[in-house]
Parts: structure tokens; C-alpha cells; sequence
């Protein structure tokens, strides 16, 4: 489970963007998203149901941090959850994220 990432140099937006562009070419992108929704990041899962995972946004200089805030999975997402979040958190530290996992 990812529970944390932080940016040094990029606002949200800005790298939900280059996230998304780097998804865009990968099997993954075609069931995970990522959105920006008031001072949260939420990675949208879906695919045979739909999952949420919640970050809030903590601006810090010139990047941002984000910290896991709440989540809901959907029953057939529980089993692969492991492995698809493993290789989200392999594009997000392609864009230049740090990534802590639990």
C-alpha cells in the first residue's frame, strides 16, 4: 500500500499530469487515474468495480507531499491491490516522486 509520496519540484497538477501521460501508454492506464479534488490527490481504480484512494496535499516549497488519508476498495480489487499499487508506485517515482510503502 503506498502511504506516502512527495515532489520536490512540481505543483499537483502538474504532476498528475505527467502521471497521467506516463499511464497513458501502459495496461495500467487503462484502469487507474489519478485527479486532483480540493487539497486531496485521488487514485481512482476501476475495473470490474471502482476504488478510491484518498491523499491530501501538504504544499512544501517548491513540491508538495501527500500523506494516505482514507480509502475505499472494492471487493474484487482486494486480491490484486498488492501488485497494481506496486506498479503505480514504479510511475509515480518515474515522475520524480518518493514513495513510502507499507
Amino acid at each position: 500500500m503506498i502511504k506516502s509520496f512527495a515532489v520536490e519540484s512540481s505543483s499537483p497538477a502538474d504532476f498528475i499530469k505527467k502521471v497521467t501521460d506516463s499511464l497513458a501508454g501502459r495496461e495500467l492506464g487503462k484502469i487507474a487515474s489519478m485527479s486532483l479534488k480540493e487539497n486531496n490527490i485521488v487514485i481512482m481504480f476501476s475495473k470490474l468495480g471502482k476504488s478510491e484512494v484518498i491523499f491530501n496535499v501538504k504544499n512544501e516549497g517548491n513540491g508538495f507531499s501527500c500523506t494516505h488519508s482514507s480509502e475505499k476498495i472494492a471487493l474484487t480489487h482486494k486480491a490484486l491491490r498488492g501488485d497494481i499499487e506496486g506498479k503505480l508506485a514504479k510511475v509515480l517515482e518515474s515522475n520524480g516522486a518518493k514513495v513510502t510503502e507499507s
